[in-house]
């Protein structure tokens, strides 16, 4: 079967390395923000850092745990829950810069 005249397996790998990539991403802006925090002593930048791990790594981790060990119905639960928990983050990282 095509997609757009690309085959099926071609779209698989590509969707496969885009989610590669952006764990990838998101490990190194973690990183990045985990510097800032140890640098600057800012917690905000550790929120930050730990909000975009959690959209990325933890919302990757849990939707494979999820789909292994639980109902497929819940898949999508357990992604919106940490993609809250870490929009969550991001915003009380957001709040507590402005207070510093």
């Amino acid at each position: 079967m095509q997609v757009a005249g690309i085959p099926t397996d071609v779209w698989w790998l590509f969707g496969r390395g885009l989610m590669a990539l952006s764990l990838v991403v998101g490990l190194g802006i973690f990183g990045l923000a985990f510097y800032g925090y140890r640098r600057n002593d800012s917690r905000s930048m550790l929120f930050l850092g730990s909000g975009i791990v959690t959209l990325t790594v933890l919302s990757w981790a849990g939707t494979v745990f999820s789909a292994r060990y639980v109902a497929p119905a819940v898949i999508p639960t357990v992604s919106s829950l940490f993609d809250l928990a870490g929009m969550a983050m991001i915003l009380y990282a957001i709040v507590l810069a402005r207070r510093e």
